[in-house]
């Protein structure tokens, strides 16, 4: 048995794996997972031509099936660990959050987030400093900060009229 298409079939993956770590974008796996395929067509003795047959047939099925549902669990859990991170963080409020009108609005360093009041019936007022107690999906479940003892002055302040003052939050 000539081992030379073997050799080449796994080289192939090695590369396609060290791709896939340094990108991360879930599809060289599968290319990975074609170049496998190759090389035990390669170990049976199969053709070169049913080596490629084969690595182009199992990545293209990869690829087309398997890659979607692997690639939205990975964002999803991308983006969960993300929004888990700013949970215990300040925001600013951006626009009232009311809970019975279901408004609210909060900027998180350079993005804008959906807000909701963790207290029932609690209006937070335009301006105000809040602390992000939980996130679900693209909404902050948020409570006004006590630790501030300007936090209600607020609203009437400077700090919506001084840019400086707002973008520290």
């Amino acid at each position: 048995m000539d081992q030379t298409w073997l050799i080449i079939w796994l080289v192939i993956f090695v590369i396609l794996v060290v791709i896939e770590m340094i990108t991360t974008g879930v599809t060289a796996v599968w290319f990975g997972c074609g170049a496998l395929a190759g090389a035990v067509c390669a170990v049976v003795g199969a053709p070169v031509w049913v080596q490629i047959v084969v690595f182009a047939g199992v990545s293209f099925l990869l690829v087309a099936f398997v890659r979607p549902g692997v690639k939205r669990r990975f964002d999803r859990s991308r983006r969960q660990s993300a929004q888990r991170k700013l949970i215990g963080t300040r925001a600013l409020v951006i626009s009232e959050i009311d809970n019975l009108r279901g408004i609210g609005e909060v900027r998180v360093g350079d993005r804008e987030w959906a807000a909701r009041s963790y207290e029932r019936g609690v209006a937070i007022p335009e301006g105000a400093i809040v602390r992000v107690l939980d996130v679900h999906g693209d909404v902050m479940l948020v409570r006004m900060d006590d630790s501030l003892e300007f936090n209600m002055e607020l609203r009437d302040s400077e700090a919506r009229l001084d840019p400086s003052i707002r973008d520290r939050f």
